[in-house]
């Protein structure tokens, strides 16, 4: 294949990756930062949510040698490979579990409502994330001990409460089962269809694409559904001068102004 494709395909991926990292970074960022100083956002789900945000951290950030091995072309055994990028499989699998997690907090919360408000937050955030961390430990743990010479391209409180975290949450879910799966099942994919060599290469490079989106959406996605994080990180990023002023302050108040007084209403009727 042409030296000049996989070199645009290359300066591609590592564009998308540094981008990406950018918008995450902040994202995930402000998560941590809004929980830490906004008392009135911390909740258990919030803290199984900081929980994601650090891996997503951890997963963009290992992202970034990517882009600079895409130009070295260096190849690496697996042996040699693996213990370097232990850490990134260990929050890479964390991520996934830790949305799950998420989904089965709602399940708890809306069949298990008692039981969910008498449970102490920290305890609760515990036991919930006790579950991606085994799972992350074992299939570290299993890597390890499968490790081999085969030569790899790169290491590369209230119902209204509820019902307003449900509608936050479906859409991180469906953004994540779309982005996430959508970047596994694309790389198997191209293989199982037989494509071999560069070919292969590059179409299975390019589902970086739906790993970073998973990495990026959720903070994104809180402050579109949730009037309450706008308003925090409104108030949160006011300190700063040039932000006073700015037009995207001024759109994020209007916003949750507008969505509370809906939200309120539509609390009214039921």
């Amino acid at each position: 294949m042409s030296s000049i494709i996989v070199m645009s395909n290359n300066i591609f991926i590592a564009t998308e990756i540094f981008v990406f990292n950018i918008l995450g970074l902040f994202g995930n960022a402000n998560i941590l930062l809004l929980t830490y100083f906004k008392p009135q956002l911390r909740s258990k789900t919030s803290y199984i949510q900081c929980a994601l945000s650090i891996s997503h951290i951890i997963c963009l950030l290992f992202e970034l040698p990517n882009a600079v091995f895409l130009f070295t072309g260096i190849q690496l055994k697996r042996n040699t490979c693996f213990p370097a990028i232990c850490l990134y499989i260990f929050f890479i699998c964390a991520q996934a579990v830790i949305m799950l997690m998420l989904v089965i907090d709602l399940f708890v919360i809306v069949f298990f409502t008692t039981i969910y408000l008498r449970i102490h937050n920290g305890l609760y955030a515990v036991l919930m994330l006790s579950v991606p961390f085994m799972y992350s430990t074992f299939t570290v743990a299993w890597g390890f001990m499968k490790m081999d010479e085969e030569v790899i391209l790169f290491c590369r409180k209230e119902r209204s409460d509820t019902r307003k975290l449900m509608k936050r949450l479906k859409v991180s879910v469906v953004v994540f089962v779309f982005s996430w799966y959508m970047c596994t099942l694309g790389v198997d994919m191209f293989a199982a269809l037989g494509l071999t060599g560069s070919a292969l290469a590059i179409l299975q490079s390019n589902m970086v694409f739906f790993a970073l989106l998973c990495y990026t959406q959720p903070f994104y996605v809180i402050l579109w559904r949730s009037s309450e994080y706008r308003m925090a990180f409104v108030e949160l990023w006011s300190y700063f001068d040039w932000f006073k002023e700015s037009s995207a302050k001024k759109w994020l108040e209007r916003s949750a102004k507008v969505h509370t007084t809906v939200s309120t209403y539509d609390i009214s009727k039921s």
